[in-house]
């Protein structure tokens, strides 16, 4: 009994001249401590060597100082803007929070050691396996500026478990008292948040951290194990602590994963194949342009022949930024200049892929000889009820002229007529056209529709092995039918579209 109230007044008295705010303790020297100012602590920080201890926790730069991605080859004109409205990055936030959480946690903190002499004696303290082991966040936000982004996340929540360890050695004691045991530590009301430019560079993107800080509002300690009851106001000592070497590892794991963030971008292909003919360049011309209520990126999109690349005309001039589609819950609005498509439209043809034979259509009628009889009677007359095909075959590159209301196209190709007979497809006429058409697009599921309605077409006779015929009849038959509707199952399919319905 005398001895447990003897260790109580000792360790209750080095206690109390530890808290003493004017109290002058001695410190383990260290040549090994974490980045955060300890100038006014009296404690040591005791860390290991780790690949980031040359993270920069902050920085200093002016929003003003962003460097242009503009290489100056006099190809930096956006073909696709891509803009995220305000629910497009309030997605992106979210999913940058929830990825910065899974990164943060589990966390191992540095360890925290301390001893004072008093009169009575010496005094060690330590304060080991720190581990930040879950966190939730209540609220996120994020803030756009000029050139840049700033995500902030709020009343966080946290739990750390840790352990201690506490020796007293008097010369009035003829042997050291010590204790140990766990504590957990509920982390309440933090904040964290980081504010980062976007800028192009070497044709993708480049995130820059200006500014990382992570704040606590409260700490509530609870220790398990030895005579906690004792230890618990010398435990809160360690408050400012452990609040510091939290917010410091806090602070450098989130630029840490912002540096990862940006090394995976600039890993990113600058072409991004479409099949085995093309590639589109997706290499982002210029910087990001930030608003309050969108982000809009611009890249190239150019396509290009992966057997023959070419340099394909750059347009003047390219997309604005800000484009969006009038429903505004969408997240993502892509906006596409011409010389997309007519780059693409190039490598195909350049390929042979704009050709093709129509042997099936819905009005089955139409590939027979007797659908022809009054059109070309000639043809009927030497092959009567005789299943036909329509060959396509595109003379030059197609080309499309965007606009708000739809997309106007023009394209030149021949249409060879062929019988089947014996067997075999015999062509018997070919016929050059020019046609102009203008066309609503729609895009459902990962399915394009288009309705097309034709404004001209010429005909010529190229030429035939049935004689000559008045091609202007077919011209006239064909102007007679003024919406088209078309059906692509899938984009960029190397199959022409299959006619749905004809109405006249």
């Amino acid at each position: 009994m005398g001895f447990t109230v003897l260790r109580v007044f000792l360790l209750s008295a080095s206690i109390s001249l530890l808290l003493l705010p004017g109290f002058s303790a001695k410190f383990e020297p260290s040549s090994n401590e974490t980045a955060y100012d300890g100038r006014y602590s009296k404690f040591k920080i005791v860390v290991e060597e780790t690949e980031a201890e040359n993270i920069v926790l902050t920085g200093n730069a002016s929003p003003d100082a962003s460097v242009s991605g503009d290489d100056g080859d006099g190809g930096n004109v956006a073909g696709i803007m891509v803009t995220l409205s305000e629910s497009g990055l309030t997605y992106a936030k979210e999913m940058l929070v929830n990825q910065l959480l899974e990164e943060i946690t589990p966390l191992m903190l540095p360890d925290i050691k301390t001893h004072t002499d008093s009169p009575l004696g010496r005094v060690d303290m330590e304060i080991s396996h720190i581990e930040l082991s879950g966190a939730n966040v209540s609220y996120s936000d994020v803030d756009l500026w000029k050139t840049g982004i700033t995500v902030f996340a709020g009343d966080i929540n946290a739990r750390i478990r840790l352990h201690w360890y506490f020796k007293f050695m008097s010369m009035f004691v003829p042997f050291p008292l010590s204790d140990r045991g766990w504590a957990d530590v509920e982390v309440n009301n933090m904040v964290a948040g980081v504010s980062f430019f976007l800028q192009a560079h070497n044709g993708t993107v480049r995130l820059t951290v200006v500014e990382c800080g992570t704040g606590i509002d409260d700490l509530d300690i609870q220790l398990q194990g030895g005579a906690s009851w004792l230890y618990q106001l010398f435990v809160y000592a360690f408050d400012e602590e452990i609040r510091a070497i939290l917010e410091a590892a806090i602070t450098k794991r989130i630029i840490a994963s912002i540096a990862q963030l940006d090394n995976n971008l600039q890993l990113l292909p600058r072409y991004l194949p479409i099949d085995d003919v093309s590639a589109v360049d997706v290499t982002i011309v210029q910087d990001p342009l930030v608003s309050l209520t969108f982000l809009s990126v611009g890249v190239r999109g150019e396509f290009t022949s992966l057997s023959k690349p070419s340099n394909f005309t750059f347009p003047d001039h390219g997309l604005p930024p800000g484009l969006f589609c009038n429903d505004s819950t969408k997240m993502v609005t892509i906006a596409l200049c011409d010389y997309v498509i007519n780059s693409a439209a190039a490598v195909y043809y350049e390929a042979g892929y704009l050709e093709w034979i129509v042997d099936e259509l819905p009005q089955e009628s139409w590939l027979n000889t007797h659908f022809w009889r009054w059109l070309i009677p000639q043809l009927y007359k030497k092959y009567p009820n005789t299943d036909m095909a329509l060959g396509f075959a595109s003379s030059a590159p197609p080309t499309v002229q965007l606009k708000t209301d739809g997309v106007t196209a023009n394209a030149v190709a021949d249409l060879t007529l062929s019988v089947k007979t014996e067997g075999k497809s015999l062509p018997v006429a070919c016929i050059s056209l020019a046609l102009s058409m203008d066309a609503i697009f729609n895009v459902v599921g990962n399915n394009i529709t288009a309705e097309a309605t034709l404004n001209d077409l010429t005909l010529e006779m190229n030429w035939s092995d049935i004689g000559n015929f008045p091609v202007n009849l077919l011209q006239d038959q064909a102007l007679g039918l003024p919406t088209v509707r078309l059906f692509q199952e899938t984009w960029f399919r190397h199959t022409p579209p299959r006619v749905h319905d004809l109405k006249q």
